[in-house]
Formats: C-alpha cells, structure tokens, sequence
C-alpha cells in the first residue's frame, strides 16, 4: 500500500520495488558462491566491506562529515547494524544453504504479520478482527509451507531453526529503522547499517575463519552482490522506509518475494507443490487485506479524540511511521 496522504511519496514507493526486486536475485548469487566454497559468514564479509568502501568513496564525493554525524547520533544507525541487521541478515543466509529458496523467502515473508502485532503491542491499540485474520492467513500460509515436509522429512531443520528467528528480528529492525532514518540523508542510513554490519563480520571472520574467493568469476559475484543487491538497495532502503513506515514497506517489499520465487522456480527448477503455492498465496492475501483495510482506514473521516485519558499519539510518532 502507497500511502495517500501526499503525492510525493511514490518515489519512495518506487525505490522500494527497485530495491526488493533488486534484492530477489541475491539467493541466486548465494547458491553460486556457497557451490564454490564460500560460507555465509565469509559471504557477508565480503559483501559488507566491499559496500562499505563503495558506500564512504559516495559520501566523501557528497561532502557528507561522517565524523560529525557518528558524534551526533549516527552510531545508533552503527549499533542497530551490528546487532538487529546483521542477526536477520545471518539468519536468513544460514537458512537459505539448506532450505530451497523459496520455502526459505516465504517463511522469512512472515514478517508483515509480526510487524502488524509489534506496532498493536507498542502503540497499546486493540487488535481489530481485521488485523486477526491477516496474522492468521500469514502465519497458516506458513503452516501450510512447513508442516508437510516437516511430516516427511525434505525440510531440513537446521535450516528451518535458522529460519524462524529471522522475520521477528527483521520486524524489530525494520520498526526501529523506520523512526531512525528519518532524521538523515539516505546514505548516511545505508553507511551506517553496512558499517555496522561490516564490524560484525569482520569480528565473526577473525573467529571463525574467512574464506577466500578462488576464481575470477566468483570475485565478480562477490562485487555483483556487494555493490547491487548490497549498496545501492541498501540505500534505497534507507530512503524509502522513513518515508512509507514499516508496514507499508512491507507492502512493497513483496517484490522481492515474487522475484525470488520465480527465480527458484524457472533457474533453480524449484517444485511448486500444492501446499507450499496455497501457502504462498495465504501470505499474500494476508499482506494484501491489511494494505486494502489501512487505506480505507486513511481514506475514512478522522473523528474527534474524547477527551478522556491521555490523548492519541499523534501521525508518525508510532513505530511503524503512523502505519
């Protein structure tokens, strides 16, 4: 859902499509550079340092004074990097080396649900019916997708325990961002998350091992994920989210969803089975409904607060950008 309030939103909306859309190829490139030996925390090293560099060459050309923003309050962007970004961000690549892309994407599509719980729990808003059944076909689109290979035994649960974390981190990290960002240029946004990230990685590479890419090939897809899926969406990201919210993001986020299926499904000759489509299609719906009952929620006559208690918060002061 596009916000309606004013017209000048639909470049965030459209920076948000580009950026999810753009998104969507990275578990093709993933899949690649796992087959040539790289593991998902050399990976993101890799993709976070090289972005990083490409991303503080951009502010330096902006004239942008990193030190001044870091000294007024730009380490928060630092921190939330380090700590929410990079959590979700190695939950979902750990998930994706043992799951088929599209379980994992769907699963990980499980985040509007619980970004629509978080911002009824923080702005203390009774949950309306409307809001119930969203979370309820999310979540039994994601029963649908996981109960029958669990049943089975195709779906692998060390992949499926990195996976269920990831959309509740992503709802917190996705809240906080969409307060945060607003009050900076979109590429201090980007350069903060990545710092923070490429901090993160680089600690877990001294520990853990790094390893190396081996072929001029794979160096090359290493600088395709760093400086396209990497950089530039992370900071079209930046731009957008502050303007849209977090649940309306999360609208638009759904392109990635599509653009990863249809790559699993026509690359990676991923198996559409009856449930894991019904599934996808529950996740979908339920996205869907609750963006058609905000806007008629926004299109609706405001009426005035009674004056009892503490008043409302005002549009914008909730976690989700007033979404």
């Amino acid at each position: 859902m596009i916000p309606n309030d004013s017209p000048r939103v639909w470049p965030a909306a459209v920076a948000a499509l580009s950026g999810s859309s753009l998104v969507g190829i990275m578990p093709l490139l993933a899949r690649r550079l796992y087959a040539d030996g790289l593991g998902a925390p050399s990976m993101l090293f890799w993709r976070y340092n090289l972005a990083i560099v490409a991303l503080a060459g951009a502010a330096l050309f902006m004239q942008i004074d990193l030190r001044r923003v870091l000294r007024g309050g730009g380490w928060r962007i630092v921190l939330l990097g380090a700590t929410l970004g990079s959590a979700q961000t190695l939950c979902f690549w750990e998930s994706l080396k043992t799951l088929e892309t599209s379980i994992a994407v769907l699963l990980f599509y499980t985040y509007p649900a619980v970004t629509l719980a978080l911002d009824r729990l923080i702005l203390k808003q009774p949950i309306r019916r409307v809001a119930v059944l969203c979370i309820a076909m999310i979540l039994g689109g994601a029963a649908l997708i996981t109960l029958p290979g669990l049943r089975g035994g195709t779906i692998d649960l060390r992949g499926l325990f990195w996976a269920i974390p990831s959309p509740l981190v992503y709802s917190l990290y996705l809240a906080i961002n969409s307060r945060l960002l607003r009050h900076y240029p979109p590429l201090v946004g980007a350069g903060g998350l990545f710092l923070g990230m490429a901090i993160m990685f680089s600690a877990m590479a001294l520990v853990l091992g790094l390893d190396m890419p081996t072929h001029p090939a794979t160096w090359a897809l290493v600088l395709l994920i760093a400086l396209g899926p990497g950089a530039l969406t992370m900071t079209l990201f930046s731009y957008s989210v502050p303007k849209l919210g977090a649940t309306s993001f999360s609208i638009l986020a759904n392109a990635e969803l599509v653009t990863v299926v249809a790559i699993g499904v026509m690359v990676l000759g991923e198996a559409i089975t009856p449930d894991k489509a019904i599934g996808g299609a529950l996740i979908v719906a339920g996205i869907i409904t609750h963006a058609l009952s905000r806007k008629r929620a926004l299109q609706a006559p405001a009426r005035p607060p009674l004056r009892t208690g503490l008043p409302p918060p005002l549009a914008g002061e909730g976690w989700g950008g007033g979404c």
